[in-house]
């Protein structure tokens, strides 16, 4: 028997994205596709009896605060902000483009680009400090009674994480997840532990915006 579910929502799209910017800890707000998507994503949940969330909790930064705000207004409920839920910080390179790196910061960036496992920019924030963050808002969500299903709206790293820590999946594997903009996970706990229902589910913006825009071989160009 499912006792808590989960829905996890990435942002919807911002121009950053489709320039291949670090976002991080910058704070750049959707694009008008993203703004778009997140009413699709919205109107997708508050569809689903199963997925129409109780309560909508979004990290702090703009780009989240604003898919969050659609969800929560087709769902009829508030929008809760958390800072655990931002974006894993970028470091030196937020708010510069790849090919601005591979020009003028040409050794650190292809160090960075060919280094195996989980890569941080110079200057990044650590994935452990990301990692304890978010752990530490699972915990007080999932030792809570509900009301269920909660919809963290988040980031590409930071979901990463949550899903690492939820499914207990190593860290090549949840970093080799793809997590496109506006897309939707589920994780669902019953008496056998948790389980992932579905992942990067985009159906909603089939045919309507483009998906997969920046990612490559699994691994995330630019967080």
């Amino acid at each position: 028997m499912i006792d808590a579910r989960l829905i996890v929502v990435r942002h919807g799209v911002t121009d950053w994205n489709r320039e291949g910017r670090f976002q991080g800890h910058l704070d750049p707000p959707l694009a008008d596709a993203g703004r778009h998507e997140a009413q699709l994503v919205g109107a997708r949940l508050a569809a689903d009896s199963e997925l129409r969330p109780a309560r909508v909790i979004s990290s702090s930064l703009t780009r989240a605060v604003q898919t969050a705000g659609a969800i929560a207004s087709a769902a009829g409920v508030g929008v809760e902000a958390d800072a655990r839920l931002i974006e894993i910080g970028q470091g030196e390179w937020e708010g510069r483009t790849h090919a601005e790196l591979e020009a003028n910061d040409h050794d650190r960036y292809q160090a960075w680009r060919h280094a195996p496992g989980v890569r941080q920019p110079p200057g990044g924030e650590s994935i452990a400090a990301a990692s304890a963050r978010v752990a530490e808002l699972l915990g007080e969500l999932t030792s809570s009674d509900g009301p269920f299903p909660i919809c963290l709206v988040s980031h590409g790293g930071t979901l990463r994480i949550a899903a690492q820590l939820l499914l207990d999946l190593g860290a090549d594997h949840s970093w080799a997840l793809d997590v496109d903009n506006a897309s939707v996970g589920v994780v669902t706990r019953s008496t056998a532990g948790w389980s992932l229902d579905r992942w990067n589910d985009t159906l909603h913006l089939l045919g309507l915006e483009p998906t997969h825009v920046d990612e490559e071989d699994g691994r995330p160009l630019a967080l």
